[in-house]
């Protein structure tokens, strides 16, 4: 198991993390750079960032492997999957390990309170031209829950206001807007703390979509395999992690709230609002390394992202499975390319030219424990058998092979959408797409796939030379 520091070392050592030493402006040129380095799938450290006080490290998480490398696993069938995340996610649920309390811990071991703070000595990005300014996107937001006194902990995208003063936002899906919603309704400030530069484990934790009563500290002991150490805030009485680059800590108000913009994942900008956040105290190691996320439509902000959607891709397989014996294998594909929307793949035993249509009007009505299927899936398909539901190229290829009839296409107008659907208006929803992509039962016999018998059984290093050896040395 890898902490923040050790996992960056690691990356250095074997070539996959790049020191940037020229001078660079946080205002764009910082992003772009980042964007550059995380599609060569490079982690990165910029030493100098104009005006900042400290290095800024991201790239970390920009490939699904890195996950294994930062927990110190290997994936079921070599490479690090996330289905091995998923399996990993689901261990620690059910072994979670609480964490416990230390007297002090690196992250705080510089202490600056009131006029000593001054948000703009860190190194934070402005991302995109329209954003509404500089972003934190990689700290986990820390919380009580009002009601149960546990530790809460997520990730909220925070816009600097200026010296000491914030804006940490909580979407509608957030245990954070309901405990924003109780301290408002008391009319009491709120404690808040953000923590920077965590343990991968505590990260993973963060980006899960949890129950309420389940806290994320104790998943993260469980994916660690030993307790997380938690130092007491110097402000409030939360409790932050003891290893951490950096903690921000703050009273959350409710007299003034901003109304804010950045760009998402999917690859359109996000309207939010939030109330100011006072900034109480930072205290951070001695030579501390901040973490960003790049935002918008790049492999680490999607690649940690996809952790949150595994309990939802899991729920919507199970109830789409459950609606027909003809059903064989269930896909859900959330790939940003394809947008905030999942799309869901069926494999079937076809029996009628009916049923695929029939079993996607089944599909679109079915419920959800976290989420209906309507609510968030923008496209469900029906395929033969013959199609490999996790291949998106074999699933469009049937669409557009498949489908000679306009009546094989359904359009449901006028859907509730989840927020994340930003082209859905509110009182009117968005619509929903589905496809008949099976063979129909009069051309089975002559629309057949060409098939190499044996295909999948051959692996192409048993017929290739052996690095090294005489025959691959040309002698």
């Amino acid at each position: 198991m890898h902490d923040f520091r050790s996992l960056a070392s690691l990356l250095e050592a074997r070539g996959d993390l790049v020191r940037i030493t020229r001078p660079v402006d946080p205002r764009f040129e910082l992003p772009a750079v980042m964007t550059r380095l995380e599609a060569a799938g490079k982690a990165f450290v910029f030493e100098n960032v104009k005006g900042a006080a400290m290095p800024l490290a991201g790239g970390l998480f920009n490939r699904v492997e890195r996950f294994g490398d930062a927990l110190g696993r290997a994936g079921a069938s070599g490479a690090f999957t996330h289905d091995d995340m998923d399996r990993a996610v689901e261990h620690a649920k059910a072994n979670p390990v609480a964490p416990v309390m230390r007297t002090a811990g690196p992250s705080q071991e510089v202490v600056r309170r009131g006029g000593d703070i001054d948000l703009a000595t860190l190194p934070v990005p402005t991302f995109f031209e329209l954003d509404s300014g500089p972003f934190i996107t990689a700290a986990v937001g820390i919380a009580r829950n009002p009601r149960t006194g546990a530790l809460n902990a997520g990730f909220y995208r925070t816009l600097i206001l200026g010296r000491d003063v914030f804006a940490i936002n909580a979407s509608s899906l957030s245990d954070l807007r309901r405990f924003y919603q109780h301290a408002e309704s008391t009319g009491e400030e709120m404690s808040i703390a953000l923590a920077i530069g965590v343990e991968p484990s505590v990260l993973f934790a963060a980006a899960c979509k949890l129950p309420p009563t389940v806290s994320e500290f104790d998943i993260a002991g469980g994916l660690k395999g030993a307790p997380i150490e938690m130092v007491r805030a110097q402000t409030s009485d939360l409790l932050v992690p003891a290893n951490a680059e950096i903690i921000i800590e703050g009273k959350v108000g409710f007299s003034r709230r901003v109304d804010n913009v950045l760009g998402e994942y999917a690859g359109q900008y996000g309207p939010e609002s939030a109330p100011y956040t006072r900034v109480t105290a930072i205290t951070h190691r001695r030579d501390p390394v901040f973490y960003s996320i790049m935002a918008g439509k790049n492999p680490e902000h999607n690649t940690i992202g996809n952790i949150a959607t595994y309990g939802i891709r899991r729920d919507l397989v199970a109830r789409v499975k459950a609606l027909s014996p003809a059903i064989r294998r269930v896909n859900v594909f959330t790939e940003p390319k394809l947008g905030s929307m999942v799309h869901v793949v069926i494999a079937i035993t076809k029996t009628d030219d009916e049923q695929p249509k029939a079993l996607i009007r089944q599909a679109f009505a079915a419920p959800g424990s976290i989420f209906p299927v309507s609510k968030i899936t923008r496209r469900i398909i029906v395929v033969d058998e013959d199609i490999d539901t996790d291949s998106l190229e074999y699933v469009e290829w049937a669409v557009w092979t498949r489908v000679a009839d306009a009546s094989k296409v359904i359009v449901i107008p006028n859907v509730e959408s989840w927020e994340l659907d930003r082209v859905s208006r509110e009182g009117v929803g968005s619509m929903r797409l589905g496809i008949d992509a099976t063979m129909d039962m009069a051309d089975r016999e002559s629309l057949v796939r060409p098939r190499t018998p044996g295909l999948e059984n051959i692996r192409l290093e048993d017929y290739l030379p052996v690095p090294g050896s005489r025959k691959a040395r040309g002698t």
